[in-house]
């Protein structure tokens, strides 16, 4: 076992954002072949509440059947014992707060459950404020301001990935805690809409939030196909502008995702532009979930200490749900 290999099996290793079908058995074997102590797990995005509560409960008898390999994290604790017992925790989250439709009460139920993240919007406009693909960003709504206090008071963590501009920045302000930008790269380094400004990053650091570097493609370099050192770039470029303790990986991997969800995601973009993200090619030795050991080569490689590296990798989410949770 080499160095690399040695620290992050040592580590506590946080995906910041997965959205993979975590229906799928080998999807799961997956996560935890790569070494990942918890992952924010994807469970809801544009559902209703009856179809979030469903995805809930299935993925309840999911983990009972992997209770050897993978277990629910409602806690830091539960992140510490998954990491002593050799397990996967997987934290529930939304990204977006359709679940939730005009019922705020809905979000203590959630809470109830296990659900620590939520994604304020998708890429489109909806109750709370705007997404990253409308072409005009209002900000917030009256009904976005309670949603973050009532997220607050609970214990969730407020996630803006696909928030539009003026939406990202307005609620990193109202926010009492710090907030996340789960899986977003910087918008200088590649200009992409789900890309985001410099002013948006660093006022996330500024409040104590953390940044989790995308991997896809398409968003990551114009040098396709990319490379895990491409992925190391961009954690690299966000470490550079916001300071290492800000920064943590977010690779939004997709595994095995349902046809029919895939057309959903893409829903609202061009033709040109499906045709083309459906052409990508994986990230080469970044490609799963399972490959996760090569991004920690990949940042000692280019030089970042253990102690940084175990941060990136992992400590800086820690710190946050710490201070959220």
């Amino acid at each position: 076992m080499n160095d690399a290999q040695q620290l992050h099996r040592e580590s506590i290793i946080i995906d910041g954002l997965n959205a993979s079908w975590f229906l799928s058995d080998s999807v799961i074997k997956r996560i935890h072949q790569g070494g990942t102590t918890a992952v924010n797990a994807t469970l809801a995005a544009w559902h209703n509440p009856e179809e979030a509560l469903d995805m809930i409960g299935q993925m309840y008898e999911q983990l009972d059947r992997h209770a050897t390999i993978a277990m629910q994290i409602r806690s830091v604790a539960d992140i510490h014992a998954a990491k002593a017992a050799g397990k996967t925790g997987f934290i529930f989250g939304f990204q977006d707060t359709a679940p939730i439709a005009d019922k705020l009460p809905l979000l203590r139920a959630y809470h109830e459950l296990g659900v620590r993240i939520i994604q304020l919007t998708y890429n489109f406009e909806n109750r709370v404020g705007f997404g990253c693909q409308v072409a005009e960003d209002n900000g917030l709504t009256a009904f976005g301001r309670e949603v973050i206090a009532e997220m607050n008071r609970l214990g969730i963590l407020v996630d803006l990935s696909h928030c539009g501009p003026r939406t990202t920045l307005e609620a990193i302000a109202a926010s009492q805690k710090p907030v996340a930008i789960t899986h977003a790269n910087a918008a200088a380094q590649f200009p992409h809409s789900r890309n985001k400004s410099d002013e948006a990053l660093k006022a996330c650091a500024a409040r104590g939030g953390v940044i989790g570097a995308l991997s896809f493609p398409a968003m990551l370099t114009p040098n396709l196909p990319a490379a895990v050192e491409d992925y190391a770039s961009a954690i690299d470029y966000l470490a550079q502008m916001v300071g290492v303790d800000h920064v943590g990986i977010g690779p939004d991997f997709m595994e095995e995702m349902p046809a029919e969800v895939v057309q959903t995601v893409l829903a609202g973009l061009s033709l040109d532009v499906i045709s083309f993200m459906e052409s990508i090619p994986p990230v080469q030795n970044f490609a799963s979930a399972a490959e996760l050991p090569n991004v920690t080569a990949a940042l000692l490689a280019r030089g970042y200490s253990a102690a940084d590296t175990q941060k990136i990798m992992g400590g800086n989410w820690l710190r946050l749900y710490e201070q959220v949770w």
